[in-house]
């Protein structure tokens, strides 16, 4: 058998969004409900440069008021006016680099090598995508402070605790379907035996933690501050469907997604090859603009509620805060 080269499988023409979007962890974050994509926001994102703001337009709906009871007079019915406002999101583009040395054990031991390096490259973007996501999710929910976050104070978590922080949307709580927790929390509920596990649909796919009809996130991204008496208080964030819009950028050209580079000075002559790999995207949650200006955003960045502004009202909100001991 021949031996297989780097250069082989990193055709940059071959290696798309779509070959990488295969990986498990990537697969999982991009088919999750919480996300929404659509042409629009695609064609938008093409034409952006990495770190620009641009608009997303959205109908400002106003308050329900009741019809009216039509006669035979000659008064004309009042018009209810729609307008037009506008959230402001920002593309990234970001690069991870892997040592031709990471990747070769895999490699030597598997029957499928570009399988093996979709899946480490494509699962290190599903990881990044979730932690953008709960560090947007931290930053919004910093800014909407207690219209959308339940503080239980001393108390910790539980069932009731979840139900009154659903319960900050009132009649929109259905929508929910994840839950982002500290992994003390996460312990908090198997304890009281609150997480149900459902066998993974895919041979090699990770069981499915739920609670009740949520799906369990575990991260330890998620916020854990300390009072004045030393006390831990942790925070767990339950989201609706369609919380986020989500587009990759086309990369090619002087930018490819994937690329190889030979360094042949390093080792005194016997040289190196370094993979990297590229990413453009928006990840903007539905009803917020961003504000700050700049280059893409940081992970930092996004969980500073400075940078965010609410547009939606608190019932149109997809998510809800909750904070426990």
């Amino acid at each position: 058998m021949a031996k297989i080269k780097l250069q082989d499988l990193f055709q940059a023409t071959l290696w798309t969004n779509d070959v990488l979007n295969e990986a498990p962890e990537l697969k999982n974050i991009l088919n999750s409900p919480l996300i929404i994509t659509s042409p629009d926001l695609q064609s938008v994102v093409n034409a952006a440069n990495a770190g620009s703001r641009f608009e997303m337009p959205y109908i400002d709906e106003p308050d329900y008021t009741e019809p009216e009871a039509m006669d035979d007079s000659d008064d004309e019915i009042t018009t209810n006016k729609l307008t037009w406002s506008n959230m402001f999101a920002v593309l990234g583009l970001y690069s991870k680099a892997y040592k031709y040395s990471h990747l070769a054990a895999l490699l030597a031991r598997d029957s499928d090598p570009a399988r093996v390096i979709r899946d480490v490259i494509g699962n290190y973007w599903g990881r990044d995508l979730q932690r953008r996501m709960i560090n947007i999710l931290v930053g919004i929910s910093k800014k909407a402070g207690s219209d959308l976050t339940l503080d239980a104070g001393d108390k910790g978590i539980d069932a009731s605790v979840i139900i009154d922080g659903a319960s900050l949307l009132g009649d929109h709580q259905d929508k929910f379907e994840e839950m982002f927790v500290h992994s003390k929390i996460y312990a908090d509920l198997k304890k009281q035996n609150l997480i149900d596990v459902i066998p993974p649909s895919e041979e090699g796919a990770k069981p499915i933690e739920m609670y009740g009809n949520y799906k369990i996130v575990v991260n330890d991204l998620m916020p854990v501050e300390e009072d004045k008496d030393g006390n831990k208080h942790y925070t767990t964030i339950i989201a609706q469907r369609g919380i986020f819009a989500f587009a990759q950028k086309e990369l090619g050209g002087d930018m490819p997604l994937i690329e190889l580079h030979r360094n042949p000075l390093t080792g005194k002559g016997s040289g190196d090859t370094t993979v990297i790999s590229r990413q453009g995207f928006v990840l903007h949650p539905i009803g917020w603009s961003w504000k700050k200006s700049g280059m893409s955003p940081t992970l930092a960045d996004l969980a500073k509620e400075t940078n965010w502004e609410k547009k939606f009202q608190t019932k149109q909100q997809r998510f809800v805060k909750i904070v426990t001991k």
